[in-house]
């Protein structure tokens, strides 16, 4: 299991640097160690890793969408296809609303910079929305799309015009990303002759801004909803109803709140924020002394903290108070998120002290059980919020409930107390398994696309939600999986179109594409969404070989398919989901093979964990071992099914190679990004396969120079395992050897740059590791060696 500590874990959905920030502060509040010292580390690596991102030759990707696209020279229009050239023009009526005078900009923009065609706009009084304009684009936000389909749209493509209707300015607006997508894949300002209805198979879509990226940009990505600024409710509160809380009154917390929303509703987005209430209370804070009726329970350890009982009427008003104030202030915020599973959103079946799952330390909320103390918070923020925004909505995310206090794995009976104004947020595949060959169950504990998905436990979660007439918004991570956790994405798109295919068609509400994790990097993983977004849906293998097309070029595209694909092959193989920044999962060629089990290693083997407030004492945050000494689970078969993963993603690499000499030069910064992950990747698994037959060969190696003597069969066997054993060494050696460039030239590699968590630069562990490689090859294997009676029989240097 990886580490699910409450410390940060899921705060970073909008700002990378905020997460520094907010991680390394929570660590301190919890720990109750000096504040400044962690809350400098964090500030510090928050301006390193801008800057160092900043200059990172990937970087154009997240901070301007439209860089990524080109136009290839040689393209020319076919039959029943339409050229727009510098004749024409873009064309709005006088009541265009603000947000299509915002998309013809933009489409302006796109057609100039990335196409080379520049076209002013134009205002006429009236437009016959049925006519078509010569040599003219024409933008109208109605009349189009399907009459009872909030945000459809109509494309029509004629032989020398085109018209985009909205059935409503968001139509509109999406009518725009879809052309922008079309010119985009046909690598020119070239469109097919048509008059096609889109109809979007989700109402709501959200994702994340990415990284130094803008609204426009998420926006062209297919999103029509994005999480703005929340926190803590503490910080959010206007009610004195508690009067000891307002010391933890945030100023200017709830203006950051309305301007966030105020700006995404300049694109027609739908809002979202996460809201905590993770800041608990010591047993003598002043909100007890004064109001000792209202302390509920205690959390994590007998001298730990308390929090507020829910179930108290003063508290039940200055939550209700607080989460009115919230929506009045912002009244076109559309809900609001908080996890009441095994974090943030505190209540006392949270984390209590000293009881059983499903019980807890206070006595007002013992009797009632969890699932109606939990689902009457819900409730009761939900009347709240709905008191002054009638449509609002807040979402309960059960998030490790199951694990925490929940009496069933799918929270149905909690779901089945809920009532309008809530709703549920939960993840497409967490806590489900994936049955292999050779007997491997993987458990998926955290996010992973090996299972597309929905989970059988997000199946019944869906299903409770009908049946109590409640919506049901469902995650998946834009990039992420934690089968490689320190990529910036995963190229897998085939997985990834169909995930989003899944999310479309599995019943929800809403899909929320964002990453909990990492900032998101703009990478083709996140864009992949937007290709089945709307119906109709276009060939899934058509529509990822005009991707690859774009991405390489059109000779190169059909290798950089070919390696999407295997590495799509090879998520199958990965046996497990490795702990959070741990091992040569996440190390990958960094990782040191730990031959000598005595060695001390170096210090630059150690980091530092932002996020996990046991590792703080007064000194500051503790330094941990990065690395394991020895695999997980059933050695053996894990060290089979990643030398699969090795030998597809081998297959992935060799196809980027062949890829590379034929992509013309206005393509290489994307393929780059795309070579760069699928590289790493491949030396990724490299390593964990090595490091899985090392370290069953050391070990058998060692049992055998511990005898106090050999039989001829064991001196042979002995002989076979070192021949073996040095061919793994050397070859992890020449791993890493290739990859130091790869991680050298992409910072987006670089553990130091971890977010909640910060090692030595990934470069230097690299160098030390093949130092250390130096010492096992050419002086502590010669010494085994001899311990074996296999003396003069190894060789005493790596060729």
């Amino acid at each position: 299991m990886g580490i699910q500590n409450e410390m940060g874990i899921r705060v970073s959905q909008t700002s990378f640097i905020l997460f520094l920030v907010v991680s390394s502060v929570s660590g301190l509040i919890e720990a109750g160690a000096a504040a400044e010292t962690l809350a400098e580390l964090g500030a510090r690596l928050g301006t390193e890793s801008q800057q160092a991102y900043e200059a990172c030759p990937y970087s154009f990707l997240s901070k301007d969408y439209f860089a990524r696209f080109s136009r290839d020279p040689e393209a020319k229009p076919g039959e029943n296809e339409t050229l727009v050239t510098d004749a024409w023009y873009i064309v709005l009526d006088d009541t265009a609303s603000p947000l299509a005078q915002v998309m013809a900009e933009h489409l302006a923009d796109f057609l100039k910079r990335a196409m080379g065609v520049a076209l002013p706009i134009r205002r006429l009084p009236t437009i016959d929305p049925t006519r078509s304009q010569s040599s003219a684009i024409v933008l109208l936000d109605s009349n189009g799309g399907a009459r009872d389909l909030p945000e459809s749209f109509t494309v029509l493509v004629g032989p020398d015009s085109v018209r985009v209707l909205g059935r409503d300015p968001e139509g509109l607006r999406d009518g725009v990303v879809k052309l922008v997508e079309m010119m985009g894949l046909r690598q020119a300002p070239i469109l097919p002759v048509q008059i096609q209805v889109y109809k979007p198979r989700l109402p709501v879509r959200l994702g994340a801004v990415p990284w130094l990226g803008s609204y426009r940009d998420l926006v062209f990505m297919g999103y029509n909803a994005v999480m703005v600024s929340g926190g803590s409710l503490y910080a959010l509160s206007e009610s004195d109803a508690i009067p000891e809380l307002v010391a933890r009154r945030q100023p200017g917390a709830l203006e950051g709140l309305r301007n966030s929303v105020a700006e995404a509703r300049k694109y027609g987005l739908k809002t979202f924020c996460m809201m905590e209430i993770r800041q608990k209370f010591d047993r003598d804070d002043p909100v007890f002394v004064n109001h000792p009726e209202i302390r509920g329970a205690l959390t994590w350890k007998a001298d730990g903290q308390y929090v507020l009982c829910t179930e108290h009427p003063l508290v039940r008003q200055f939550l209700s108070e607080s989460m009115a104030g919230v929506f009045r202030a912002a009244p076109d915020l559309n809900g609001v998120t908080i996890i009441i599973g095994g974090e943030g959103f505190y209540h006392c079946f949270m984390r209590p002290f000293g009881v059983e799952k499903g019980h807890t330390n206070c006595p007002r909320c013992e009797p009632l059980g969890a699932e109606t103390v939990v689902a009457n918070l819900c409730n009761t923020l939900a009347e709240a919020a709905r008191g002054a925004n009638p449509a609002a909505e807040i979402l309960a995310w059960p998030y490790s409930a199951e694990h925490v206090w929940s009496k069933d794995k799918a929270q149905a009976d909690f779901i089945r107390k809920l009532k309008p104004g809530t709703g549920i947020f939960t993840e497409i595949e967490k806590d489900e398994y994936v049955q292999k060959t050779d007997g491997v169950r993987k458990h998926l504990w955290d996010y992973s696309i090996d299972l597309i998905g929905p989970g059988e436990r997000a199946k019944a979660q869906i299903a409770a939600c009908r049946e109590v007439g409640i919506p049901i918004y469902m995650k998946s991570e834009p990039e992420l999986g934690f089968e490689a956790p320190r990529l910036p994405h995963i190229p897998c798109l085939d997985r990834w179109v169909e995930r989003a295919d899944a999310l479309a068609s599995c019943g929800v509400t809403g899909a929320w594409v964002f990453p909990a994790f990492r900032p998101c990097y703009g990478a083709s993983a996140a864009e992949a969404y937007k290709l089945v977004w709307w119906n109709p849906i276009p060939d899934k293998e058509a529509i990822l070989q005009e991707l690859a097309a774009r991405v390489a070029g059109n000779a190169a595209g059909p290798h950089l398919r070919k390696a999407w694909r295997h590495v799509s092959e090879a998520i199958a193989w990965s046996p497990e989901l490795p702990s959070y920044y741990t091992g040569p999962y996440y190390l990958g060629p960094a990782h040191p093979m730990c031959a000598d089990l005595d060695a001390k290693l170096p210090d630059v083997f150690y980091g530092r964990y932002l996020f996990m407030a046991e590792m703080v004492d007064a000194e500051g945050l503790k330094l941990r071992p990065t690395f394991v000494t020895s695999p997980t689970g059933n050695v053996p078969v894990f060290g089979k099914f990643y030398r699969q993963m090795e030998s597809l993603l081998r297959q992935a690499v060799d196809a980027m190679d062949q890829a590379r000499p034929l992509v013309p030069e206005r393509c290489l910064p994307m393929f780059n990004s795309e070579d760069s992950a699928a590289r790493w990747f491949y030396h990724t698994a490299r390593t964990e396969a090595n490091f899985y037959e090392s370290c069953q060969l050391r070990d058998e190696l060692l049992r055998l120079a511990a005898l106090p003597t050999r039989t001829p069969e064991e001196t042979e066997q002995a002989r076979t395992a070192f021949a073996r054993w040095r061919m793994v060494l050397l070859d992890e050696k020449a791993n890493a050897e290739s990859a130091l460039p790869v991680m050298e030239a992409d910072m987006r590699l670089d553990f130091y740059y971890g977010g909640d968590h910060s090692f030595p630069h990934s470069a230097d562990m690299i160098r030390a590791k093949l130092e250390l490689l130096d010492h096992e090859l050419n002086t502590f294997l010669p010494a085994l060696a001899t311990r074996c009676g296999l003396t003069n029989q190894i060789p005493t240097s790596d060729p």
